[in-house]
């Protein structure tokens, strides 16, 4: 049997460096790290030195969290005036954006809203707030960004067969 306790021990610290080094939440990188851990236990069991394969993995997954954080530059758009249909697209936008928010399931449309309204909360916050826990955040916005993308590009669709 591998010693979880030991394992944990040796990868909280670990991961709290590597998190602050990427600038992801430490919590988050270790619950994914566990998870991944689990999903490999399931599949085909953990490598012979599962410290070393924990740390790896802990590295890679920060890496990819980083990448997924670097925003893209959003290009200045001059203010001008906007025309009738350009108007309507934006409002359309809009209220098709509003409808899948509403749309979503459980505890999604809250958190998105508390995420947009107070993009400046920390975690710690942002559970106080919604009285959810804080390792679940994280995960909990994925799924719910990954829903609402899926509503906004089924809409999408339906535009375009229009």
């Amino acid at each position: 049997m591998i010693p979880v306790a030991e394992l944990r021990a040796e990868l909280v610290p670990f991961v709290a460096v590597l998190a602050r080094g990427c600038g992801v939440d430490a919590e988050d990188l270790e619950q994914s790290v566990w998870l991944g851990a689990v999903e490999r236990a399931r599949v085909g069991g953990l490598p012979a030195r599962p410290g070393a394969w924990l740390r790896g993995l802990a590295v890679r997954t920060a890496l990819a969290a980083r990448e997924r954080a670097v925003e893209t530059p959003v290009p200045v758009v001059t203010q001008r005036h906007l025309g009738p249909a350009e108007q309507l697209a934006r409002t359309e936008l809009h209220r098709a954006v509003r409808r899948a928010l509403a749309a979503l399931p459980g505890r999604c449309p809250a958190l998105l809203a508390a995420l947009a309204q107070s993009p400046e909360l920390s975690y710690r916050q942002l559970s106080e707030r919604l009285g959810v826990p804080r390792g679940s955040l994280g995960p909990t916005r994925s799924r719910c960004l990954g829903c609402l993308r899926a509503l906004l590009a089924a809409r999408s669709a339906d535009w375009a067969a229009d």
